[in-house]
Parts: C-alpha cells; sequence; structure tokens
C-alpha cells in the first residue's frame, strides 16, 4: 500500500473517532505493513485483523478496541501504545517492545508470544521450549488489568512493575516468572503454577489463589491482604514479610465498637446504636468486605489498600479520606463524599457511584437525588471498569490513566478534570474545560 493512500486510511479514521464530515473506519485487515511508522497516530477501533505489522513502530499508537485478532505483531515497537480492550487473540507478539504498554482489558488468549509456533531451524529442544514459554517476554510497567491470559504459558516471562489489576489468568502457568513489584490485586489465578515464581514486593490483595502450585515461590515483603489461598500448600513457600489480612476483629476495640453500633443504627432505623463517627481512624490495610457502613463518617480516614469490596458506603462522608490502592470492586457509594480523596490506583470496578434516593423521615422516597461528590479527587491509575457514575461530581479531579471502560458517565460533570491516558471515554468531547493530553 502506497504511503499517500495509507496516510488518507488513516486521517479519514480519524475524522471518523471524532465523528467529523468525511471520516471512515478504517479497514487494513490482512494487509502487509511491515516497518510501518504509525507513532502517534489513533487508530482506535480500527479493523486490523490478520494484518502484517512486524516490526512496526507503534510508539503512542491508540489502538484502543481495535480488532487484531492473528495479526503479527513480532518485534514492532509498543512503547506506550493503548491497547486497552483490543482483540490480540492469536497475535503474535513475540520480541514485541512492551515498555509501559496498555493492555487493560485486552483478550490475549492464544496469543503466540506464550504459545509460539515451533521452530523449524533445528535449533534444538531448547530453543524450542523457550519459544513455547513467556521466557525472553519482558513487560515493563506495562498496564493488564483484566486481560484475558487463562491457560497461558507465561513460564519464565518478566513482569516489571506492572499492573495486572483483575487479570484473569486461571491454570495459567507462571513457573520461574518474575512478578516483583508487580500489582496483582484481586487477579484470579486459580489453580496457577507458581512454583518458583518471583513475587517479591507483589501487591495482591484481594486475589485469588485457590488450588494454586506454590512450591519455592518467594512472596518476601508481599501484600496478601485478603487473599483466597484455599487447598494451597504454603509449605514450601517463602513468606518472610509478608502482610496478610487486618480482619474487623484485629482492629481496635473502639473501632470494632462503632462499627457494630452503626450497622445497630441501619437496622433499627436510628432507634438503637449510633451512628459511627471515625473521622481520621486509621483502618489501612483492613478487611471490611461487605461492611455495612451507609451515611458514616470516614472524614480522613486512612484506608490505604483496605478490602471494602461489596461495601455499603451509601451517602458516607469519605472526604478527604486516603483510599490509594483500596480494593472498593462492586461497592454501594450512591451519593457518597468523596471530594479530595486518594483513589490513586484504587480499584472500584462494578462500584455504584450513582445518586442515591433522599428518603423522608417515614422511610418513603421524597422524589430527590444526591449525587456522588468527587471533586479535586486523586482518582489516577484507578479502575472504574463498569462502574456507574451518573450524574457524579468530577469537577477538577485527576483521572490520568484512569480506566472508564464500559462505565456509565452519563451526565458527568468533568469541568477541570485531568484525563490524560484515561481510557474507555469518547473523547475530547466530553467538556469544553476538561483536560485531555
Amino acid at each position: 500500500m502506497f504511503g499517500a493512500q495509507l496516510t488518507q486510511i488513516i486521517d479519514e479514521h480519524e475524522r471518523w473517532l471524532a465523528a467529523k464530515p468525511g471520516g471512515r473506519r478504517a479497514n487494513l485487515a490482512m494487509l502487509i505493513l511491515r516497518g510501518i511508522d504509525l507513532s502517534n497516530r489513533n487508530l482506535s477501533r480500527a479493523q486490523l485483523a490478520g494484518a502484517d505489522l512486524s516490526g512496526a513502530v507503534l510508539a503512542n499508537c491508540r489502538l484502543e478496541g481495535a480488532d487484531l485478532y492473528g495479526a503479527d505483531l513480532t518485534d514492532a515497537d509498543l512503547t506506550q501504545a493503548c491497547l486497552a480492550a483490543a482483540d490480540l487473540r492469536g497475535c503474535a507478539l513475540r520480541g514485541a517492545l512492551l515498555d509501559r504498554t496498555d493492555l487493560r482489558g485486552a483478550d490475549l488468549r492464544s496469543s503466540d508470544m506464550l504459545i509460539a509456533v515451533p521452530d523449524s531451524g533445528g535449533e534444538g529442544e531448547g530453543a524450542a521450549e523457550l519459544a513455547r514459554s513467556g521466557q525472553g517476554v519482558v513487560f515493563r510497567r506495562a498496564h493488564l488489568g483484566r486481560a484475558l491470559l487463562v491457560g497461558a504459558r507465561l513460564s519464565g516471562v518478566v513482569m516489571l512493575e506492572c499492573d495486572i489489576t483483575g487479570a484473569v489468568l486461571r491454570g495459567a502457568d507462571l513457573r520461574d516468572a518474575d512478578l516483583s513489584g508487580s500489582v496483582l490485586r484481586e487477579v484470579d489465578l486459580t489453580g496457577a503454577d507458581l512454583s518458583q515464581a518471583n513475587l517479591t514486593a507483589a501487591r495482591l490483595s484481594g486475589a485469588l489463589l485457590a488450588g494454586a502450585r506454590l512450591q519455592g515461590a518467594r512472596f518476601a515483603g508481599a501484600d496478601l491482604v485478603g487473599v483466597e489461598l484455599d487447598h494451597c500448600d504454603l509449605g514450601e513457600a517463602l513468606l518472610d514479610e509478608a502482610r496478610f489480612s487486618r480482619p474487623l476483629d484485629s482492629l481496635a476495640l473502639d473501632t470494632r465498637r462503632r462499627v457494630h453500633d452503626h450497622e445497630r443504627w441501619i437496622d433499627s432505623g436510628g432507634a438503637r446504636g449510633a451512628r459511627a463517627e471515625l473521622e481520621g481512624a486509621n483502618l489501612e490495610g483492613a478487611d471490611l468486605r461487605g461492611a455495612r457502613l451507609s451515611g458514616a463518617t470516614l472524614r480522613g480516614a486512612h484506608l490505604q489498600g483496605a478490602l471494602l469490596g461489596g461495601a455499603d458506603l451509601t451517602l458516607a462522608d469519605l472526604s478527604g479520606a486516603d483510599l490509594t490502592e483500596a480494593s472498593l470492586r462492586g461497592a454501594m457509594l450512591r451519593g457518597a463524599m468523596l471530594g479530595h480523596a486518594r483513589l490513586a490506583g484504587a480499584d472500584m470496578a462494578d462500584a455504584r457511584l450513582d445518586p442515591a434516593d433522599i428518603l423522608q423521615p417515614d422511610g418513603h422516597p421524597s422524589g430527590r437525588s444526591w449525587p456522588a461528590d468527587l471533586t479535586g479527587a486523586d482518582m489516577a491509575r484507578a479502575s472504574l471498569w463498569r462502574a456507574q457514575l451518573q450524574y457524579a461530581n468530577v469537577t477538577g479531579a485527576d483521572l490520568r490513566g484512569a480506566d472508564l471502560a464500559q462505565a456509565d458517565t452519563t451526565g458527568v460533570r468533568f469541568a477541570d478534570a485531568r484525563l490524560d491516558g484515561a481510557v474507555g471515554l469518547d473523547r475530547p468531547e466530553l467538556s469544553p474545560s476538561a483536560r485531555v493530553g
């Protein structure tokens, strides 16, 4: 394909993405584009199935939601490329440069960086085994949150300081893998083989490791808060200085009493117990999954790394609270006050942040509602996948690098919000004052 023709196709595609006249979705399926330079271009949702992009320069290219089924990306430069929610099934990624690449929600099943084509060059069984594993595949500070890697053959893979939050790695082969310093919160590793894997200083809060093989796995300094370890043999795992859950029963007596009194207050409609006043409370790393704290006061509370999945925090006051890297997956935050809260790296997938109904004193609906307040909140790198954010106020919030794929943002006020690197939003017409890099 001639350069001028390709340039025209991509220009028309970018107009199509911006809903401008003369736009047309790019169809580059099955084309030979070896070594092409597409850096800094926007090919989100483009059709590239079966395309030969080996050796292509795709640095900082937007390929969000693109169809790359069976494409050849061997030795491609994908530095800081965005492949969020892309279809990469059957893709060749061997030798690709995966530095700060965004693969959140991507489907990587059967991509042949994991199950390579057997080598026919007579290099012996050792080379074939290397090709069939993840050895030689190096991810650096890549985002793999929610990536589908079921049964992946990743033995020996190196994932340096990667974010793999919520990824599905059931039955994966991760023998001898180096996952040190990576974030694996809420990851499904059920039945995975982690023998001899290096998980030093990895953050695994809320992960599922039921039935996983952990012989010789190194968890020194790892965060294992709320990790499911059913049917796991930890006898040969190295757990020096690993951190486990702080269940409610391990918290200060006064804190436990306030939580229990609050639940009585809810159940009795305010007749018994007392509303929880936990302003500035130290709940770092606490396991509060499913806790009923609707209407509680948690202003300025320390909830770093806390597990609040499925908790009811409707109309709770969390203004200025520190929820850095907390798990709020599926939490009820309807009408919650989170102004200037620190939610960097928090997992709010499937959370409800839509307006709460205001009830009359007799318990009947008043016909009025109260939206969630996230003004000035720091939500950089947070996962808001499938979150319900209808009419939330995020004025001045920091959403850089946040995952908003499939989130309902109807009526959301994005004025002065930082949206650089956020995925899942139809940009840039969100708001005249929203800042998109």
